[in-house]
């Protein structure tokens, strides 16, 4: 059913339209005296990607609903992206608000994230 697809087959999408992006992973901790959810990052590190803009977004849409965002990421499953994980590319740090693992002829084959950016320039 895969009719030859393989999870593989995304490292060449990576290879023609990868982006450097300084990747930084969150941890989330509650704050024993009140409660509440404290974010926290990970030093940033270099990591490809494919990375585009709203403005391009229709040349990787599939079809279906997905939420729009000010800028889009592909990664490799590998990779493990997730909520609140953040990124810096060109000077503009985004924050990834969703993710959504993507499948081609029901073969994993790679990560989708929302992302947003933030106020810090």
């Amino acid at each position: 059913m895969g009719l030859g697809i393989t999870a593989g087959d995304f490292t060449q999408i990576l290879n023609d339209l990868k982006r450097t992006v300084s990747y930084s992973v969150m941890s989330k901790t509650i704050d024993p005296m009140t409660g509440d959810e404290l974010l926290t990052y990970a030093a940033g590190v270099d990591r490809q990607v494919v990375f585009f803009i709203e403005e391009n977004r229709y040349l990787f849409d599939k079809e279906g609903l997905l939420e729009v965002g000010d800028a889009y990421i592909q990664t490799p499953p590998s990779m493990g992206i997730k909520r609140y994980d953040k990124f810096t590319i060109g000077g503009q740090e985004y924050i990834i608000r969703n993710t959504t693992e993507r499948y081609v002829n029901g073969v994993y084959m790679h990560d989708y994230g929302i992302c947003y950016l933030t106020d810090k320039p």
